[in-house]
């Protein structure tokens, strides 16, 4: 059964975040990914026992309807990690972030969790979520850092402006092909985006 639409709009929060040009996006982005993971964990606990009450994080992951022990399974291990540096940040030492690839890596564990919870989900995200994940995953620790440059400037070579009117003098031109703005472009203009890592090679 594939996850709520409620659920893949969180994992779609995420990833405008993580592409956005906010300050403190990786901080940001690393909290959501990991209230993801306790939001599609709880769907099923609450779904098995609606009079579950709070939960603590361990305890949850280890439900016989969640079943991610952390004892056990890597995963779920991982998933326990990212829950003590999100409450690091959160309660600990508010100056505590993540940088660029941790983050990329959280929201990666984050998809594995959905998908463990909810199968087949994966399969049916939107296309431009999709590419996002591609490029998100390029800049993980799964990443090729080769390809993760030559994506880079690819994007900033790019003719994103095509037939589009000039800016006016009042306006100031965004370089959107530079990592600071694919947020602009990366889920508008994802057709493009996708066309760029596949001419490269980037793994799906």
């Amino acid at each position: 059964m594939a996850a709520p639409r409620d659920i893949i709009d969180a994992l779609e929060c995420v990833g405008s975040i993580y592409f956005s040009d906010v300050r403190h996006k990786t901080r940001a982005a690393f909290i959501l990914a990991d209230e993801l993971v306790e939001m599609c964990c709880k769907a099923l606990a609450f779904a098995a026992n609606p009079n579950l009450g709070n939960i603590q994080f361990p305890t949850l992951l280890a439900h016989p309807a969640v079943r991610l022990p952390a004892q056990t399974v890597p995963l779920a291990d991982t998933l326990l990690r990212n829950h003590r540096t999100r409450n690091q940040m959160q309660h600990g030492n508010a100056a505590f972030t993540v940088d660029d690839q941790h983050c990329a890596d959280a929201i990666l564990d984050a998809v594995a969790a959905m998908e463990h919870c909810f199968p087949g989900t994966i399969a049916i995200l939107p296309d431009a979520l999709k590419v996002a994940l591609r490029v998100v995953r390029l800049h993980s620790s799964q990443g090729d850092v080769r390809l993760r440059g030559a994506f880079e400037d690819a994007m900033r070579s790019h003719g994103w402006n095509g037939n589009a009117r000039r800016a006016k003098v009042s306006e100031p031109p965004y370089p959107v092909g530079s990592r600071r703005y694919w947020g602009l472009v990366l889920f508008p203009e994802f057709a493009q985006v996708e066309g760029i890592l596949n001419r490269l090679g980037v793994p799906t």
